[in-house]
């Protein structure tokens, strides 16, 4: 059993439809509060297990679950379909395929439940629940091959057997070289692997939904999991992060970014079927552009010299409260590039581009992306009206113009912009020639 697509009302933070299509894995990213958990929340409140206390607070929930069920789940279940929708509403349940409505009762809500597993903290420490899946999945080669290969890759001098998590010492345990251990003797950070990859390769369980999968891993080890994630081909994971180590070119359609609206409501976006350059993405994206999708608001620049003044002067003199992150595009024809990223996934940007940007197509294909109507201006009266659309075009050239000549020492313009970034004081920043970067920092 897959989640296709969800849709979901009325639920906790969530006072808008929201629908939202799932890919294996879906990463779920937001700052804390933004309603993560809700989301994961609510599929497990619709599909038959509900969280005690639920069916008295959210009688006014309304969620809707496309599901898929794998042809083995069809016959023991005599499905008449491959797809059915799950639909909880005015405190009813109901699971309709397209000319048949199955009447819910409690071996369904037992066969919907069982297929989902939830790792949260105190699943984590359910040693005795963990022993029993481990156990049950000798009954599966194949799956136990894949999950003791994955396992291997992570921690090679461990070894399994049966029992490995008995926490007594009488039985066979996991083994570190000849030493004979068990899980809750191994650190934090085994524990949540070992859990993991269980739950991952375990055929008992088809939706699995994880929190945080990032805590006590080392960042090399997150990569290995995100590769597991993707190539386990046996159900579907769910998990919310706050690790940009879990976002690359390649995850992006996998990716839902979860904030709080204007109401303090929660609202997600996702690539879904927007287009976007792939090749050009894996070129330009890296770990450090990549937290991007973690921060309040992203300041794009040109260059190297760019980012290292303007990261510079945020730190010595913006006041706000926002995470900002300063993003070098390598020049003006990468722009668009990230600006659609950032526009898709809503993302709130200011961008920076030398006074020759104006005579360029490049401010006429921003305009045009972000439905910016203006009419025939002079090039100071667009500079002037594009700075309400968070685009700042320096009127008196580069950025070497806009700050004092006498930091300008060396032949490299990241030499000059980092040492201008060291020695810049508030009497500079308060000077004529530092009037434009004034203006922008304080509008961000």
């Amino acid at each position: 059993m897959n989640i296709e697509r969800v849709k979901i009302n009325y639920y906790k933070s969530i006072k808008e439809p929201m629908v939202l299509n799932f890919l294996s894995p879906s990463i779920l990213i937001g700052q804390n509060n933004s309603g993560k958990s809700n989301i994961l929340d609510a599929i497990e409140f619709a599909l038959g297990n509900p969280i005690e206390g639920h069916n008295i607070f959210y009688k006014k929930a309304d969620i809707e679950v496309d599901l898929i069920f794998d042809g083995k789940e069809q016959d023991e279940n005599n499905f008449p379909d491959d797809k059915a929708k799950f639909i909880l509403k005015d405190g009813e349940r109901k699971l309709i395929f397209a000319n048949k409505e199955i009447k819910y009762n409690k071996s369904l809500a037992i066969l919907l439940s069982s297929k989902i597993k939830r790792l949260d903290e105190e699943a984590f420490r359910d040693y005795k629940q963990i022993e029993l899946d481990y156990n049950s999945l000798f009954n599966y080669p194949t799956n136990l091959e894949r999950f003791k290969e994955h396992l291997k890759s992570h921690f090679p001098k461990i070894s399994t057997t049966k029992n490995a998590l008995d926490v007594s010492y009488e039985n066979e345990g996991l083994y570190e070289g000849d030493r004979r251990v068990t899980i809750d003797r191994l650190g934090s950070g085994f524990r949540r692997i070992f859990t993991m990859l269980l739950y991952i390769f375990h055929p008992r369980y088809s939706i699995v939904m994880i929190s945080e999968p990032e805590t006590h891993l080392h960042p090399a080890v997150i990569k290995r999991l995100l590769w597991a994630m993707q190539n386990s081909n046996f159900g579907q994971i769910i998990f919310t992060t706050h690790s940009p180590l879990f976002v690359t070119p390649i995850s992006l359609r996998n990716l839902i970014r979860v904030v709080k609206n204007e109401n303090n409501f929660t609202t997600a976006f996702s690539i879904d079927n927007e287009k976007y350059d792939y090749k050009r993405l894996i070129q330009e994206l890296n770990a450090d552009n990549l937290e991007m999708f973690f921060t309040d608001k992203v300041i794009l620049v040109e260059g190297v010299s760019d980012r290292l003044l303007v990261r510079g002067l945020i730190d010595k003199f913006y006041q706000g409260q926002k995470d900002i992150k300063v993003i070098q595009t390598h020049g003006k024809g990468n722009v668009m590039l990230y600006l659609e990223l950032l526009n898709i996934f809503k993302i709130p940007f200011l961008v920076i581009l030398d006074r020759d940007a104006i005579r360029t197509n490049h401010i006429r294909d921003m305009m045009n992306y972000l439905q910016i109507n203006l009419p025939p201006l002079s090039e100071q009266e667009l500079i002037n009206a594009l700075k309400q659309y968070n685009i700042y075009i320096l009127p008196n050239g580069d950025l070497e113009n806009n700050y004092p000549r006498r930091y300008q020492l060396h032949d490299s313009k990241s030499n000059n912009a980092l040492r201008a970034a060291n020695l810049i004081g508030p009497e500079d920043y308060k000077s004529k020639v530092m009037s434009n970067l004034k203006e922008i920092i304080e509008d961000i």
